[in-house]
Parts: C-alpha cells; structure tokens; sequence
C-alpha cells in the first residue's frame, strides 16, 4: 500500500508541476499578445511591428551606406544604389507606422521618394526611425 501512496505523490507532484508550467507559459503568451498599452515604452507597436520597423530602419541604413560609398567613390548616378531593399521593407511596415509621414503620405511613399533623391523625404525617413527608436541603424 505504501508504494501505491508514494506512486501517488509523484503523480500529484508531476500534475502540480504540468500545471504551474502551464500557468507560466499561459502568462507568457498572454503577455506577448498584449494590446501594446503598457509601460514598454514602445509606442504601442506589437513585437512583430518593431521587427517591421527595426528592418526597415536596417534596410535604410545599408541604402545610405552604399550610396554615400559611391558617391564617396564618385560613381556615376546611374550606378548608385537603386533602394528596392528598402521600398519593398517600406511595404512590409505596420499601418501605424504610417501616421510618422507627416503631410507627404505613407512612409512607402516617403521612403520612394528618398530613394529617389528627396533629401527631405531621406530627413523624414531618418526621423521616423529615431521616433521609432532605431536611430542607430540610418545615417
């Protein structure tokens, strides 16, 4: 009889367990889709969202880079970097982030306008990505 009631204990203890795990793992998930009105300091964008963001502020940046390095280079215009890296991330980025183009549209249409040579539009682009926290990545 008692390894029947030491049998049970175990049982009791890996149930208690599977439970406590479950109640952990179901906070952690409830946690990750939150509605982004918490203190995180991330403006309310969703951990997918900053990936947008932050991949497209990456993708910013790299244009910048390799244009400044031909045109450090002296390239001519027609070999500058053409930026569909960074229009096709610009397509990819949340509707919320949208509202950061201020008069000028959506950030695709800011974003294709940077690459274009708007040098403005390049300063909104930078912006949005210093507002979004990933100032870092652009020049």
């Amino acid at each position: 009889m008692e390894h029947g009631g030491v049998r049970g204990g175990r049982i009791v203890r890996r149930v208690a367990g599977a439970v406590v795990v479950a109640a952990v793992v179901a906070g952690m998930v409830s946690g990750c889709s939150s509605d982004g009105s918490g203190d995180s300091g991330d403006s309310g964008a969703s951990e997918v969202d900053r990936a947008w963001q932050e991949n497209y502020c990456r993708e910013l940046g790299s244009w910048q880079r390799a244009r400044n390095s031909a045109t450090e280079e002296g390239a001519e215009s027609d070999a500058l970097p053409d930026g569909d890296a960074v229009v096709s991330a610009a397509r990819q980025l949340p509707s919320a982030a949208y509202e950061g183009a201020g008069d000028d549209g959506s950030m695709l249409d800011v974003t294709v306008m940077a690459v274009r040579g708007d040098t403005n539009a390049e300063g909104e682009a930078v912006a949005y990505c210093a507002a979004a926290g990933f100032e870092t990545l652009t020049r």
